[in-house]
């Protein structure tokens, strides 16, 4: 099964920004080559860290990409654990029916969201692990981007590559819907209604990463730089992709090592 393997950031001084997630945010850091490797423990997934070819800001205007999630039982333990290493971090609240949440900046000012595994009103304190940086074992369990049409963006996600919708979450009083993807056989509690609240903490707490799609109608959104900031998300797959991604007619273009890259209509690069 194809799994999420990689976020890649193109920043000045790499080296500083991975010790800052493997400091602050207790991921495990390595060097492979030029580049810098961030991953929590049991995951898949790894933030890499490049040297972008110039400055500048990591995102401007609307982006295509939003954030990463971390995934915390305690999200306000990890936000007292934070605070104290000089970081701010808003205030933890429960949003809606979406979940119990708090946001904060790298020093890039890439966006981070920290996500409790359950809403506040199901809320039962863990037992602290004082020998971990956050308090509690981690996981990035959502990367956030953004469509300004839905219907594009799921033909290529969830039908050409074979993610797996999960849940739906409309947030009215924003005007915009969340859609959750993930390569997985699993099925939420409630699987005949992906709009049902019953299925968001059982997401919250699954251990693997979901592609998690903001939708707004009207979005008028900027591609990702080709120099600096975030680069694209990394797919492997155990198969060549090529025959699907020709019969599903998405172009993709052809990035050596095997490799192929393709772009979504709005600009996001996997």
């Amino acid at each position: 099964m194809r799994k999420i393997s990689g976020l890649l950031f193109r920043v000045r001084q790499p080296e500083d920004l991975a010790a800052w997630y493997e400091n602050v945010l207790g991921m495990n850091m390595k060097k492979e080559g030029e580049r810098y490797l961030c991953k929590y423990e049991g995951q898949d997934l790894q933030l890499i860290f490049e040297n972008a070819t110039k400055s500048g800001p990591t995102q401007s205007g609307m982006s295509v990409y939003w954030k990463i999630g971390i995934g915390l039982p305690d999200v306000d333990l990890g936000r007292d654990k934070i605070m104290a290493k000089n970081t701010q971090v808003t205030e933890g609240h429960q949003f809606q029916e979406i979940g119990y949440l708090c946001h904060l900046k790298d020093p890039a000012l890439n966006s981070l969201e920290l996500l409790q595994d359950t809403f506040e009103k199901n809320f039962v304190k863990p037992v602290p692990k004082p020998e971990l940086t956050l308090g509690q074992p981690g996981k990035i369990g959502q990367i956030t981007i953004r469509s300004s049409n839905i219907e594009k963006t799921l033909a290529l996600y969830e039908k050409a590559l074979g993610m797996k919708m999960l849940s739906i979450q409309s947030v009215d009083s924003y005007g915009f819907v969340l859609y959750f993807l993930a390569f997985t056989d699993d099925n939420p509690p409630n699987s005949k209604d992906l709009n049902a609240v019953e299925n968001r903490e059982w997401l919250w707490q699954r251990p693997y990463t979901t592609l998690e799609i903001q939708y707004k109608e009207g979005f008028a959104l900027n591609g990702l730089d080709p120099e600096v900031g975030v680069g694209g998300m990394e797919i492997l797959s155990p198969e060549d992709p090529r025959p699907s991604l020709k019969k599903a007619k998405v172009k993709f273009t052809e990035a050596g090592d095997n490799k192929v890259e393709i772009v979504d209509h709005d600009g996001f690069n996997v």
